[in-house]
């Protein structure tokens, strides 16, 4: 829920609450972190859009470790991208902000980024729109470019479905015990259903597709070695590349 789907669903408080608690909601999250910017290490001087940057946590940590990167960093909340720049502002220089939706179609020109990275927003499309932003997606990289993605995929039965859930709430959980000492974030979690795999009946806003759909679909886009590299609670990390001879 980093990058708002409709506008009367994604208020200034939801900015609060996730910038608050996003290392707790997000069960693992140092570790998606650190598998995302493993899936762009090896990309010389770098070229990065991070798609729904949010508060642009994803963003510090590429940019700390790579430091000949540069990253475009673009959301539709005006408050996340504040809140980014504050973050990043010992990296001034190294990134810019742009303010669009991940909906819209402005921003997806042609263009030369080397990769483009996005944290928990694909999901807010429905299946038309993450095909469509795949086939933008590749058509903006660089020969060999890289597309790496976190998000909730849906599962394939009501088995999976539960495990997903409880993995999650058992993730948030421990989190809040260990960043706040107490059962503050996972009250909150609860409250505000956060948990995608326990709500009783379809979302309006999350609607997250399957693995195998997604697989399928970047490679419908064009995309080569479309995998998934990690997995847990509901959350995958996705890659892809463009084929570097064409």
């Amino acid at each position: 829920m980093t990058c708002e789907s409709l506008p009367a669903t994604w208020q200034c408080s939801d900015s609060e609450l996730f910038i608050r608690f996003s290392d707790v909601f997000v069960p693992r999250r140092e570790e998606q972190i650190s598998a995302m910017c493993d899936l762009l290490n090896d990309l010389a001087a770098p070229r990065i859009l991070d798609l729904c940057s949010g508060h642009g946590q994803l963003s510090e940590a590429y940019l700390r470790r790579k430091p000949d990167a540069h990253v475009t960093l673009l959301d539709r909340s005006p408050e996340m991208l504040a809140s980014a720049d504050q973050r990043l502002k010992a990296f001034r220089g190294r990134y810019e902000l742009m303010l669009a939706s991940i909906e819209e179609r402005a921003w997806r020109k042609r263009s030369s980024y080397d990769a483009v990275m996005t944290s928990l927003a694909v999901h807010h499309l429905d299946a038309e729109g993450k095909r469509a932003l795949y086939r933008d997606i590749r058509e903006m990289l660089t020969p060999g470019g890289v597309f790496a993605m976190t998000d909730l995929v849906e599962a394939a039965g009501p088995g999976t479905r539960q495990l997903a859930a409880d993995h999650w709430a058992e993730a948030v959980r421990r989190a809040s015990l260990e960043q706040f000492g107490s059962d503050e974030a996972e009250k909150i979690f609860e409250q505000t259903e956060w948990n995608y795999y326990r709500l009783p009946h379809p979302d309006p806003v999350d609607k997250p597709s399957s693995i195998a759909e997604q697989l399928d679909w970047l490679r419908e886009a064009g995309f080569a070695n479309a995998d998934v590299v990690w997995m847990y609670a509901g959350h995958a990390i996705f890659t892809a590349t463009r084929e570097a001879i064409e």
